[in-house]
């Protein structure tokens, strides 16, 4: 049976202390390089694309990895932290994920009727490698709630997402959440509209997924 990938599932996020290496190392384990996605200037980060192909899934839209880490352009931020909590990254860590409701304003009204903290929706835009504007808007809090296992909202609008950008692909073959709280974790997820996310017990709060290259897994 193919493993259960989350309808909404939008991208996952790959936090890194070293870009360059990162890149360089997931491509000599699944043969795939990452390919630059942008900048996110004033924020001190970068990142790099993989798009996602699910195994077995049944979501009509796409999905990516997104792998992020400190710019080398870029000087840190004065407080020291990055965005989605990249500062902490010591190795590369699948760190958080977002989703992509089909009503995002009304599934922001249900998180914060059922108490659930999403943080701020912020205004977002980047360049892309060709120098086209991305622009999207998202839920952001720092530090990341439940831990990176309470995805993050995003509504691209009228940008073209960046899955199709024709990105190298691996296929994603499982994504998992761990919490010691299975119920309460299933519940929250619910309410924001990804329901569908298998969710595992276990001793933290983690997420876990495995890619596949040509003829190699890569686990996280």
């Amino acid at each position: 049976m193919a493993a259960l990938i989350p309808a909404h599932l939008d991208h996952l996020v790959v936090t890194v202390p070293d870009l360059p290496a990162a890149v360089a190392e997931i491509e000599r384990a699944t043969g795939v390089r990452a390919v630059p996605g942008g900048r996110h200037p004033g924020r001190g980060t970068a990142n790099f694309l993989i798009g996602l192909a699910p195994v077995g899934w049944t979501g009509g839209a796409h999905t990516y990895l997104e792998i992020l880490g400190p710019d080398p352009e870029q000087e840190a931020p004065a407080d020291g932290t990055l965005p989605l909590d990249a500062h902490l990254a010591t190795v590369p860590t699948l760190r958080t994920w977002a989703i992509h409701p089909p009503a995002m304003a009304a599934t922001l009204a249900a998180a914060r009727a059922a108490g659930i903290d999403v943080g701020e929706v912020r205004d977002m835009s980047r360049e892309t490698a060709e120098g086209n504007l991305l622009a999207w808007q998202l839920t952001t809090r720092s530090p990341l709630p439940q831990e990176g296992i309470q995805p993050f909202l995003i509504d691209w609008g009228d940008s073209i997402h960046p899955a199709e950008a024709a990105l190298p692909s691996l296929d994603l073959l499982e994504f998992v959440v761990e919490s010691p709280d299975v119920g309460a974790t299933r519940a929250l997820l619910e309410v924001l509209g990804t329901g569908d996310t298998e969710v595992v017990a276990g001793p933290e709060r983690r997420l876990r997924a495995r890619l596949r290259g040509p003829g190699v897994e890569l686990r996280f």
